[in-house]
């Protein structure tokens, strides 16, 4: 899975190449090595399931286009105290992938995919990443 740094949101942002990308995360890891951690264990488990539970194509509908390993994780620093960690399907296609009648998974037929195993389980777990940056804040302030 890549792993990205964005400055800005949305089509005025910034991507960072490999040696900025390097330079920025050991900053941030020096600053706060106990948010950055719990972001990018939190994000990486949250890809690596999405992935596993992403649906591919029926060989009798065609083709696969792969989209279930085009998982792309990542942080955006938004100015001027923001830090947001992100997960997303880079298919562009992928927001639009819907589960169907002969899906052999117990997913709800005509749910879309991204929303399903992507989304629910990020807002799910945003109340659990607040609460591990607490605990280790206050592990360190200790």
């Amino acid at each position: 899975m890549a792993r990205t740094i964005r400055y800005g949101k949305g089509r005025a942002s910034i991507e960072m190449d490999s040696t900025q990308r390097d330079l920025i995360m050991d900053t941030l890891r020096a600053a706060e090595p106990s948010v950055i951690k719990v972001l990018e264990d939190v994000t990486e488990k949250l890809a690596q399931q999405s992935e596993k539970r992403w649906l591919i194509r029926q060989p009798k509908y065609g083709d696969s286009k792969g989209s279930k390993f085009k998982h792309s994780i990542g942080l955006r620093i938004i100015p001027p105290y923001t830090i947001e960690a992100f997960v997303e399907n880079t298919a562009p296609y992928a927001w639009a992938i819907k589960v169907g009648r002969d899906s052999t998974s117990n997913l709800r037929e005509g749910k879309r995919l991204a929303d399903v195993v992507l989304w629910t389980p990020a807002r799910k777990s945003a109340q659990k990443v607040a609460e591990q940056i607490a605990s280790e804040t206050i592990k360190r302030i200790k």
